[in-house]
């Protein structure tokens, strides 16, 4: 009886700390490095990006600007590495993220990031979300939705919002998901994970959506060159992770330590009522059996007497 209660306390803490590993659903297939692409494409080289912070919400916080911004200036470093040393893909160099942040929106800008406490869509596991606004195969706008808090109302730390804006910001360039574990278009996110890299296969797919750029200056219709089927990483393309300069790194600090964080999200969920209050009431019930089974032994008749 009693192995069987401890097991069912170990049962339930296991599962609620697995519920923070955000799954967006895609069973990936390891045979080949393929991405997934949205069949939209923008029809310019300079994407501007405005970043929205709320007003005077009590949730907020301001180092989710430094992450988000980190992550476009990631993607940047990423794009421009990778066409220094691809001479097929030296068009992207021409291709520039520009972020800007106020505290309102304002029009003229191609990708509006904004942030909410909570989750998104109506989900239990939507922590970020892009839509992408379209004419025929065209781009014409995209707003990302990037959440503050899990379901559980737990807050993002500085890495993780990172990593979430990475994988946005991916979507936002007409990327779909990626079949590569540990990709940053992979769909499963886990908080209080390792800093995340954008890979060769992330930009050969913003290639691939970009290629106009390569021929000339001018857009010209999408369907005679792009298609909504995944790419895959080109045989002579080695699958490797990107370098990032120090400024767009994850920084190494104490909120972003992933050893003391999991720590952290231990105690708080043990000592989240939900799991608390069943803890409480069992470790009472252990403590009156055996000052029952005390009482009884003491009471207990000894032999001979």
């Amino acid at each position: 009886m009693r192995f069987f209660l401890l097991f069912l306390l170990f049962s339930t803490l296991f599962l609620a700390a697995g519920c923070f590993a955000l799954s967006e659903g895609q069973s990936p297939s390891q045979n080949v490095y393929a991405l997934e692409i949205e069949g939209l494409a923008w029809n310019r080289s300079t994407i501007k990006i405005l970043l929205t912070t709320p007003n005077n919400e009590s949730w907020w916080n301001p180092i989710f600007v430094n992450s988000t911004l980190r992550a476009i200036g990631q993607w940047s470093d990423a794009i421009s590495y990778f066409a220094s040393h691809n001479e097929n893909y030296v068009y992207l160099s021409s291709l520039k993220l520009e972020p800007t942040v106020l505290n309102y929106t304002e029009p003229g800008f191609d990708i509006y990031i904004n942030w909410t406490e909570s989750n998104l869509a109506g989900s239990v596991d939507e922590i970020g979300l892009t839509t992408l606004s379209s004419e025929g195969n065209q781009i014409t706008g995209c707003t990302i939705n990037l959440a503050t808090h899990t379901h559980h109302g737990v807050p993002l730390i500085d890495g993780d919002m990172q990593n979430v804006a990475l994988h946005e910001l991916g979507h936002s360039l007409g990327l779909g998901h990626s079949n590569k574990t540990g990709d940053v278009m992979y769909p499963d996110i886990a908080l209080l994970g390792a800093g995340k890299s954008v890979s060769t296969l992330d930009v050969y797919g913003v290639a691939t959506a970009f290629a106009w750029m390569t021929y000339q200056f001018n857009f010209y219709p999408i369907s005679s060159w792009l298609s909504g089927t995944p790419v895959v990483l080109p045989s002579n393309i080695q699958y490797s992770f990107l370098p990032v300069s120090s400024q767009n790194a994850r920084p190494n600090t104490i909120q972003n330590n992933t050893t003391l964080q999991n720590v952290i999200l231990f105690i708080e969920l043990f000592l989240h009522p939900i799991i608390l209050v069943p803890v409480l009431a069992l470790i009472a019930f252990l403590i009156i059996i055996t000052l029952i089974s005390m009482l009884r032994r003491r009471r207990a008749p000894k032999a001979g007497s």
